[in-house]
């Protein structure tokens, strides 16, 4: 791609609607809008676009940069895959040519991809049409899984050959060491045979829409095979980062603005039968921090639709306990009359629905299921429901929720609050509440650190430009102690005196690198009020250019006194004369304000 193409896309992409298709509930505040960010978890919005310039900041972890830095770092891609899926979404079509400059491992991955797309299409082609697909499509048919869910999924079939892909792929040019390299062939005991044989197979598609690997189910009831078979690690799969469906389910997560967890592909699949399908699973493993993470970039809520049994409840607190600590809200969704999702959709779609929909918090659900399964007049069953509940109470972190569940379980239990508040107490560190970075907006500017108050003198000024030329004549450069502060000010009067009429844009574009980060974040600081008028905003600058003078000239004021000390010691009459003008002169300017 060539540069002018990178600024195609960026001119072409608008950065505040590329943000709200991953951030709801932005406010405006002048040129900037503001929402919770999405990189960290806080309970004030931190996180600032503004539109006309193309840039973002976040004032609590420091993320910041344009449409394709956002994009890059909320999808979780290198910047060639940014730059892809940007393209994608601005509708212009790179011109991409390997060069020098690409990395041997960006053009092997690319290389997996296209791999797998190719693969991906052959078992589904002989799942669709080929005669060996036969016993794919009655299986399939067993399940209920229909021709739209196979299209949706792209789901094919491998038969039992041990060289259907070899021979399809070694056709195309594909050497075996790479086959093998990326999971689609193993070799073993002098052997070398194709990974997935006698199995339904479902392409694991990315939350982009790239195969970066497989699974598959064995369509037999009686072997000693796994009945799940995925792909092994590569340069584009890595099972503790990937959510199964997640691709299919992302639009309907934010619409409906909740997920739901399962545990198997079929549960993921069959929910598409009905409108409550925005459902994800993990590949039969441990949910990870990363997966949840990986959820809450379209949701922050998330139900847990697990199995019934021990393993199932072991799984939902394990999953609940790491959401709490990612501050993502919690609800369990609970089966009757049927193992799973899967099972209970094939029966009956309206009750799916309805069991969704009469989801709880998971306090909630966890007390119901364990007053159900344990005796609480048993001392012994009573300390077990004690062990289960009150370390997922200490992982909740709204301390209000958390004294509510206290109350409730003293009440249950029969034991005494504060005896359940030393429990909480005890509580492993591993189960605490990841710590909240403050990101408070200023409350009292008047009372902030100096260069605080002087960031935000410049960041009135820079976001209310149409008032900029009578502002900056009303501030002088050389009251302000920040350097960084004093630099762009007398910039600024050397622009204006320059040229009528102001653009920000321009400005930018003077500036060195350093600097236009430092004006960046001003434009992108959050004022909490944004002057509609110029004699409001008049009045503020005043206000606050008048705090900055002051203490401009009592530093001033205190300097000449230690001088005025020291040449009184060296008894330099002259030296002290003039210093004494100079106090007199500083002390009637602190005067007159």
């Amino acid at each position: 791609m060539t540069d002018s193409q990178i600024q195609e896309i960026k001119d072409k992409l608008d950065i505040l609607e590329v943000a709200k298709s991953y951030i709801t509930n932005f406010k405006k505040s002048g040129s900037n809008y503001f929402a919770l960010c999405p990189f960290h978890h806080e309970n004030t919005p931190s996180f600032s676009v503004n539109p006309e310039l193309g840039i973002f900041k976040c004032f609590g972890c420091g993320e910041s940069g344009d449409v394709l830095t956002f994009i890059q770092k909320i999808e979780g891609l290198d910047f060639v895959q940014a730059l892809e899926l940007a393209a994608k979404k601005a509708g212009v079509h790179l011109n991409r040519t390997f060069s020098k400059h690409d990395s041997k491992i960006q053009i092997e991955k690319r290389e997996i991809l296209k791999i797998n797309s190719l693969v991906a299409e052959f078992y589904n082609y002989i799942l669709t049409k080929h005669k060996s697909g036969e016993k794919g499509r009655d299986y399939a048919e067993s399940r209920k899984i229909n021709s739209k869910l196979i299209d949706n999924f792209l789901i094919g079939y491998a038969p039992k050959s041990y060289s259907n892909i070899i021979k399809f792929l070694k056709k195309k040019g594909y050497k075996i060491k790479d086959l093998i390299r990326w999971g689609l062939v193993v070799s073993a005991s002098g052997r070398i045979y194709d990974k997935f044989r006698s199995r339904l197979i479902f392409p694991l598609i990315n939350q982009h829409g790239d195969i970066i690997g497989f699974s598959g189910r064995t369509i037999f009831k009686e072997t000693k095979a796994p009945k799940y078979l995925h792909s092994p690690q590569t340069l584009v799969f890595d099972k503790s980062n990937f959510l199964f469906g997640l691709y299919q389910a992302k639009n309907s997560i934010r619409d409906k603005d909740f997920s739901i967890f399962t545990e198997g592909q079929l549960d993921v699949i069959s929910s598409h039968k009905t409108a409550m399908n925005n459902v994800v699973a993990s590949l039969g493993t441990s949910l990870t921090d990363n997966q949840l993470k990986l959820a809450s970039r379209y949701s922050n809520n998330i139900c847990f639709c697990f199995d019934n049994d021990l393993a199932g409840e072991n799984a939902l607190i394990r999953s609940s306990r790491l959401a709490h600590k990612l501050d993502i809200n919690v609800k369990a969704v609970y089966i009757k009359d049927a193992k799973d999702a899967d099972e209970l959709i094939n029966k009956n779609k309206a009750e799916w629905t309805k069991t969704v929909k009469n989801a709880e918090p998971i306090v909630d659900h966890m007390i119901k299921r364990l007053y159900k399964r344990l005796d609480l007049s048993n001392l012994n069953q009573k300390e077990e429901f004690s062990k289960i509940i009150i370390p997922l109470i200490a992982t909740i972190p709204n301390k209000i929720e958390k004294a509510h569940y206290l109350h409730r379980i003293s009440l249950i239990l029969n034991i005494d609050e504060d005896i359940l508040k030393e429990e909480l107490v005890s509580i492993p560190e591993e189960y605490d509440t990841v710590p909240k970075i403050n990101t408070d907006k200023i409350i009292n500017i008047l009372k902030s650190p100096e260069n605080i108050k002087e960031d935000y003198l410049l960041a009135l000024v820079l976001q209310h430009t149409n008032y900029i030329n009578s502002s900056v004549k009303n501030i002088k450069a050389k009251y302000l102690l920040s350097p960084n502060a004093k630099n762009i000010l007398r910039k600024l009067e050397h622009t204006i005196k320059k040229s009528k009429n102001f653009s920000i844009k321009k400005f930018l574009k003077s500036l060195e690198k350093h600097e236009v980060d430092y004006v960046e974040n001003l434009l992108l600081m959050n004022l909490e009020s944004y002057f509609k008028n110029e004699i409001d905003f008049t009045s503020e600058i005043k206000d606050i250019y008048k705090y900055i003078k002051k203490n401009f000239l009592q530093n001033k004021i205190k300097l000449i006194k230690n001088k005025i000390e020291s040449s009184e010691a060296s008894g330099d009459k002259d030296k002290i004369q003039s210093l004494l003008k100079e106090l007199i002169n500083y002390t009637d300017q602190v005067g007159k304000l």
